[in-house]
């Protein structure tokens, strides 16, 4: 099985770029079953699964999973927060970029600008989508692509939350492995759906 890591990397200040690095383990060859024996018994474990909810004070951020993913917030792999499926096909990243400059009009147009650049001069990405909306109450910038890594093809889907009064930007990736997208949409969905962007009244 293909175990991975998506290391979202945070906005620098001085270039307002996003670096995604992408560490792959223990690879080894792709099976003739992409679910290798997942299947239906994979929801399962999700629905039986009970709900476990975390709040970050870090990222000032909180949300439920399934009680059998695990989240790691020991910040030894990355600057942010993992949360990971028991298979690590759905990697979600969590981190913070704290630059109030990037929350200027002046700001949040360079960040754009420089985000869609990167991605669609990056050879190993193809980027499908870009917006600026508004998610979860907050301006964000979307965007939306698949990535080839060692002949496989992994789906992004990145949120970069402007919070004024965080003095920053929430920044949430989510990588699927493109066959799994499937088995793990319902529960990428509740996760998406329960994620406070600004718990405890904060904006």
């Amino acid at each position: 099985m293909i175990r991975f890591h998506l290391l979202l990397g945070t906005v620098a200040a001085s270039i307002a770029t996003v670096v995604a690095v992408v560490l792959i383990a223990n690879p080894e060859p792709t099976p003739a079953d992409p679910f290798e024996g997942l299947h239906l018994s994979a929801q399962d474990e999700i629905l039986n699964s009970p709900v476990v909810s975390y709040q970050s004070d870090t990222f000032g951020y909180k949300l439920k999973f399934p009680g059998n993913w695990t989240l790691d917030d020991t910040r030894t792999e990355f600057d942010g927060d993992i949360l990971s499926d028991p298979s690590e096909r759905v990697v979600i990243t969590i981190s913070e970029t704290k630059d109030p400059a990037l929350l200027t009009p002046e700001g949040m147009d360079g960040m754009a600008k420089s985000i869609e650049e990167s991605l669609r001069v990056d050879p190993a990405f193809k980027l499908t989508s870009f917006e600026r909306l508004v998610w979860k109450n907050r301006p964000t910038i979307f965007t939306d692509g698949v990535r080839k890594i060692g002949g496989k093809r992994f789906h992004t889907r990145e949120y970069n939350i402007f919070r004024p009064k965080h003095n920053g930007i929430l920044n949430i990736s989510v990588t699927t492995q493109e066959n799994s997208e499937t088995l793990y949409d319902s529960a990428l969905q509740d996760i998406l759906h329960s994620l406070d962007v600004c718990p405890k009244g904060r904006a």
